[in-house]
């Protein structure tokens, strides 16, 4: 997680290649929000790599959605407002909602 979100804050569209543990959720979570390509370690090969750093580095939707995802991850507060709900959700041992 720590570098997809590097590579998101940054506004940097990616290829993941998930191993293990949360990898593959991360990875479709890339997929599925048009910041980038994953390829499964079981099906990864040089051509197969080749055709998704192509693709990443060279169709302007990827950069733009890596572009999208920075400015939400601005703009959602960082480690202060993570903070702020847990010792919200702590002290009135009830959900925090979204504040809008």
């Amino acid at each position: 997680m720590n570098t997809t979100l590097g590579a998101l804050s940054s506004g940097v569209p990616m290829v993941a290649i998930p191993i293990t543990s949360e990898q593959p959720g991360i990875a479709m979570r890339t997929v599925w929000s048009g910041a980038g390509e994953a390829i499964p370690l079981k099906k990864l090969s040089v051509a197969k790599l080749r055709e998704a750093l192509k693709r990443v580095l060279t169709e302007d939707s990827y950069k733009q959605n890596a572009v999208r995802l920075q400015t939400a991850i601005r703009n959602a507060g960082g480690t202060k407002r993570a903070a702020d709900i847990i010792e919200k959700a702590v002290s009135t041992r009830k959900p925090v909602l979204v504040e809008r």
